[in-house]
């Protein structure tokens, strides 16, 4: 199982990698945490910084960002998945909201009735 991270705002996908060697089963509870505190250093640090993303996501609320960690199968690629956000935005959005295995951010807008 390989594991994803992707950021996308109102105007496509801003942000993908693939986390599998930093996402183990117990990631969350090793090597994310010992990142963000740095308590220990860590063998092979992320090449990219979880709190900047998030950061960014806050700060930039008019821009509706969504960050998700999601999984798959070990034989498909970051090319793939390339591809599949790239002609298929709206399916691939709608697929990783339904199927995504952590949210870290979600400020989507809503659809909201208006009252006139």
């Amino acid at each position: 199982m390989k594991y994803w991270i992707v950021s996308w705002d109102c105007n496509g996908v801003e942000f993908f990698q693939d986390i599998t060697e930093h996402h183990p089963d117990r990631w969350a509870e090793n090597h994310l945490f010992d990142s963000i505190k740095a308590s220990r250093v860590v063998s092979k640090p992320m090449s990219f910084d979880l709190v900047a993303l998030t950061m960014r996501a806050r700060a930039n609320t008019q821009r509706h960002y969504e960050i998700y960690v999601f999984t798959s199968e070990d034989d498909i690629t970051g090319n793939d998945i390339r591809d599949w956000f790239m002609e298929q935005p709206q399916h691939f959005a709608d697929w990783v909201r339904g199927n995504h295995s952590y949210k870290i951010w979600d400020d989507r807008a809503s659809k909201k009735p208006a009252i006139v």
